[in-house]
C-alpha cells in the first residue's frame, strides 16, 4: 500500500518535471526567436560581448547558467547594455562551428570577450560555470567579476 503511494507520487513528480521542462524550453526558444538572435553577431567597434555557448540538449543546470547570467547582465550591467558597450549572446555551439573552433568549445561555458576597433583583443573563458551554478552568489561573483574586468580594461 505504501509502495503504491510512493510510486504514484514519484510518477506525478516526474510528470510535473517533464511538463515544466518542456514549458521552460519552449518559452526560452520563443523568446530567443522573438528577439531575433541567430546566435553569432558582429561586435561593434568597442564592446564587451558575453557569450553563453551551450549545446542543443539543455539540462536544468544549463538553463540555470543561462538564467543566472541573463539576470546578472540585465540587473548589474544594464547601463552598458543600454549604451551598446555590452552585448549578451546565447549560442548553440553545435550549430556554430566558427565560435566553437575559435574558443575550442566542447561543453557549455561562458566567454567574456573584449573587442576594440571591431577585432577581439582579449577573452576570458569561464569553464567553471557548471560547478559554480549551484551557489548563486558564487556564480554571480565569478561571472560578474569577469565581465567587470573586461569592461574596465
Amino acid at each position: 500500500m505504501m509502495l503504491q503511494k510512493i510510486k504514484k507520487f514519484a510518477g506525478n513528480l516526474l510528470l510535473f518535471f517533464v511538463i515544466f521542462s518542456i514549458g521552460f524550453a519552449v518559452g526560452r526558444e520563443a523568446t530567443r526567436k522573438q528577439a531575433g538572435s541567430s546566435g553569432m553577431r558582429s561586435a561593434s567597434e568597442n564592446q564587451v560581448v558575453v557569450y553563453y555557448l551551450r549545446s542543443s540538449f539543455r539540462c536544468w543546470q544549463c538553463n540555470l547558467i543561462e538564467q543566472h547570467s541573463d539576470t546578472l547582465i540585465r540587473n548589474d550591467f544594464s547601463e552598458y547594455l543600454d549604451e551598446g558597450q555590452l552585448d549578451w549572446v546565447v549560442v548553440d555551439y553545435l550549430q556554430n562551428d566558427e565560435l566553437a573552433d575559435r574558443y575550442n568549445i566542447s561543453g557549455n561555458t561562458v566567454i567574456v570577450a573584449r573587442y576594440v576597433d571591431g577585432s577581439e583583443v582579449a577573452h576570458n573563458r569561464l569553464d567553471k560555470v557548471m560547478e559554480k551554478v549551484f551557489d548563486r552568489d558564487v556564480f554571480m561573483s565569478y561571472v560578474g567579476d569577469a565581465i567587470e574586468e573586461m569592461i574596465n580594461h
